[in-house]
C-alpha cells in the first residue's frame, strides 16, 4: 500500500540531481530525529563539522561515539549483579556516557544517563540494573537511528566522489 502523498514526494525527489536528493533526505531524516527527541540541537550543530577538508567528520564522530559507548556499557554490565559494586565509580562511568552524549546531542542517552546516575546515588543494585537495561535499550535505538545517518553520509560521499571523477 502506497500513500498518494508519499508516492508523489518520492517521485518528485527521484528527479532531483543526486547531491540535492541525498542531502535533502539526510536533512529531512535529521529533522525527524529532532522531532522524535532522539537527538537535540547539538546534533544539528555537529553536522556543521563536515567540510571539504574533512568530508567524513560526521561519520568518524558517530562511529567513535558508538565504540566509546559500547566499551563503557560493557564495563557497566560487568557490575549488574556484583555485590561489591562501587556505585561512585559506576556513576562516574555513567557520567562519561552522558558527556559523550552531550557532545553529540544524543538526547535519549542523556536522559538515560541521568536515571542511571540517580540509581547509582541511591546505591540500589536493582534500580541500577533496571536503569542500565533501559540505557542499553536507548543506546540500541539511538545507534540504529544514527547508523542511518552514517549510511546516508557514506552514500553522499560516494556520490560526490563519482561526480568529481
Amino acid at each position: 500500500m502506497v500513500k498518494t502523498g508519499t508516492h508523489k514526494k518520492s517521485h518528485a525527489i527521484a528527479h532531483l540531481p543526486l547531491g540535492i536528493h541525498e542531502g535533502g533526505l539526510l536533512q529531512e531524516y535529521v529533522h525527524s530525529l529532532l522531532d522524535e527527541g532522539i537527538v537535540n540541537d547539538q546534533f544539528a550543530s555537529v553536522q556543521t563539522l563536515k567540510s571539504t577538508d574533512e568530508p567524513d567528520a560526521i561519520i568518524r564522530l558517530i562511529t567513535s561515539y558508538f565504540a566509546d559507548l559500547e566499551a563503557v556499557l560493557s564495563e557497566l554490565t560487568r557490575f549488574i549483579d556484583s555485590p561489591e559494586a562501587d556505585f561512585d565509580q559506576l556513576a562516574a562511568q555513567a557520567n562519561t556516557i552522558k558527556e559523550k552524549s552531550l557532545c553529540i546531542g544524543a538526547e535519549h542517552m542523556i536522559r538515560a544517563c541521568d536515571i542511571l546516575i540517580h540509581a547509582c546515588e541511591e546505591k540500589q543494585g536493582r534500580k541500577f540494573s533496571q536503569a542500565l537495561n533501559w540505557m542499553k535499550a536507548e543506546f540500541a535505538q539511538t545507534q540504529d537511528k544514527l547508523d542511518a545517518v552514517v549510511q546516508m553520509e557514506k552514500r553522499i560521499l560516494r556520490l560526490e566522489s563519482k561526480k568529481h571523477k
